[in-house]
């Protein structure tokens, strides 16, 4: 109800500046499209809540999802993907992207991405597995530590 209050208000405000400082047909329209999209919204959110909510849990989960359980890679023959690979065991726990750009990392050319520390050595992180990262060239050239 506070919602359809507003937009009234909005309108009404509308119509009192056009008629003191008469607007262009292009701002009408932006003022009325915008007008609808809000009645829209208020519709949705009033009488269509569980889907509202039920879209945002789909978006929230895709975005979280590693990139290559959305879409399988058919490129790539499953014969020379070795699991064993260290880079390809960092690539799978990182989602599949880079952690600095968060581009999707290429199986097939996993070959090229550079391994870097989490916490460099220097500034006491630990020379183990759980320390490594793996970087796109791009990132890997331009990383600060």
């Amino acid at each position: 109800m506070n919602g359809i209050t507003i937009l009234i208000l909005i309108i009404i405000g509308g119509y009192f500046y056009n008629n003191r400082w008469p607007l262009s047909m292009w701002h009408k329209i932006y003022f009325g499209g915008g007008c609808a999209l809000f009645a829209v919204f208020l519709y949705f959110m009033n009488y269509q809540k569980p889907f509202v909510y039920k879209m945002a849990k789909n978006v929230k989960d895709i975005q979280t999802q590693p990139l290559h359980s959305a879409l399988p890679d058919f490129t790539t023959n499953n014969n020379t993907i070795n699991s064993n690979n260290i880079k390809y065991q960092i690539a799978n726990k990182q989602g599949l992207r880079c952690p600095s750009c968060k581009n999707p990392i290429s199986l097939r050319d996993i070959e090229s991405y550079k391994m870097s520390y989490i916490t460099p050595l220097q500034f006491g992180g630990i020379n183990d597995v759980t320390n490594l990262k793996i970087m796109c060239p791009t990132c890997f050239q331009f990383r600060n530590f």
